[in-house]
């Protein structure tokens, strides 16, 4: 198999990454060798030996001296790695898995609205005015891509309006977790996402008016209604005193 000479290394690292997630190599399993998957790839041992180092470094398998590589559980992914998070949202993902995505945005969105309402300035304003602009286009136009392009543009001006460096630090992994969330919620004529729109408008105002608390449950409006498209009827008891 000859792999696209872009980054030899990284497509490597790609496509092992993605039989993982797909199940196709079970936790628990033993890689081959090095010398087997140079051979297989058609690549030297070295783009291999880095390879493995980034799946280990993302918590995709463990790598251990004088052993062969083995495949690690889901709970031992790093699933708030950019890479991971993208090559997840590739494929379909289990309604467990989304169901704890959303449960992890329902404690931390609502709080980031709150403090966006507090923060922002005109400049965050304008910024998601223009987002919505934006998902207001793709639901009229039923232009799905840019209905995701103006959600997610929406949301990373969220944490950028709370002037908050450890949230905005955390932006890059929150936006690919947000549209990993996305693919999995949204509807699929996009023409009937214009409720959500309005949500967000709703959104919009309370963080533009200062209000904090409003600001706070609007989001976990916004939240919960996207997890009743395709996770929850009603909000789990187990979840109930935390969400």
């Amino acid at each position: 198999m000859k792999v696209a000479q872009v980054s030899i290394s990284e497509s490597v690292t790609q496509h092992i990454a993605r039989r993982i997630i797909r199940g196709e190599l079970a936790p628990g399993l033993a890689l081959p060798g090095e010398n087997e998957l140079a051979l297989e790839y058609d690549v030297s041992r070295t783009s291999v030996r880095n390879a493995l180092q980034v799946l280990a470094a993302k918590g995709l398998i463990s790598i251990q001296a004088k052993k062969r590589s083995t495949v690690n559980p889901r709970e031992q992914w790093s699933l708030l790695d950019i890479d991971v998070l993208g090559w997840l949202s590739e494929g379909e993902v289990d309604a467990q898995l989304v169901e704890q995505l959303m449960v992890t945005r329902l404690i931390i969105e609502p709080d980031v609205a709150a403090l966006a309402a507090l923060n922002a300035n005109g400049h965050d304003l304008a910024a998601l005015e223009d987002a919505l602009h934006l998902m207001r286009q793709g639901q009229t136009e039923a232009e799905r891509a840019l209905f995701e392009e103006g959600d997610l543009t929406f949301h990373q001006a969220l944490l950028r309006a709370t002037h908050n460096p450890f949230l905005q630090a955390l932006g890059n992994a929150l936006s690919a977790a947000m549209a990993l969330s996305f693919r999995q919620t949204l509807e699929k004529d996009v023409r009937q996402t214009h409720g959500a729109v309005d949500e967000h408008f709703l959104l919009f105002e309370a963080i533009r008016l200062k209000q904090v608390d409003t600001a706070r449950q609007q989001m976990r409006t916004i939240l919960l209604n996207a997890a009743k498209k395709c996770i929850w009827q009603d909000r789990p008891e187990m979840f109930a005193h935390i969400l």
